[in-house]
């Protein structure tokens, strides 16, 4: 491949990249939870622990971090380190049975043996009991598990 033909196609990949970020992809239909949306049930400010499980080293984050999430009409937009210091929203809808499902598919590059753009899934799943909001986040490098109470 010529150097110009390897350069357009990079940046046709990127461009790619870039709006399927700002569209938030999202699996096909029925990879989701179809269970009924919860409505206002569970809306407010949810605060606590984020901790890392899996992984390590610049791209997955601290090993734990306060955070929050505000919950409003049944879901939340979780700011997803695609590119640490850039996040990038991840939708997430509350289940009536306070389930917790989200997912987004964003690109990485490797540069091993040659750069590769590649796209890759995040997911969020958990539950809220009572008043406490327990999930998961899980990419190809990282899990992170949040542990959050509404306040």
């Amino acid at each position: 491949m010529t150097g110009a033909r390897h350069d357009r196609l990079t940046r046709a990949l990127i461009a790619l990249g870039c709006v399927l970020l700002a569209a938030g992809c999202t699996a096909p239909p029925g990879a989701v939870s179809t269970a009924p949306p919860a409505g206002t049930r569970f809306d407010g400010l949810y605060q606590g622990e984020n901790q890392l499980v899996r992984g390590g080293g610049y791209l997955c984050g601290p090993p734990a971090h306060a955070d929050a999430v505000a919950i409003s009409q049944g879901g939340f937009a979780y700011p997803f380190p695609v590119n640490p210091p850039r996040t990038t929203p991840m939708p997430v809808q509350v289940a009536a049975d306070g389930s917790l499902n989200g997912q987004m598919q964003y690109l990485v590059q490797d540069y091993d043996p040659r750069a590769n753009i590649r796209p890759v899934w995040v997911t969020l799943s958990g539950r809220i009991s009572g008043a406490t909001l327990d999930a998961i986040v899980v990419d190809e490098r990282c899990s992170r598990r949040l542990l959050l109470q509404r306040r």
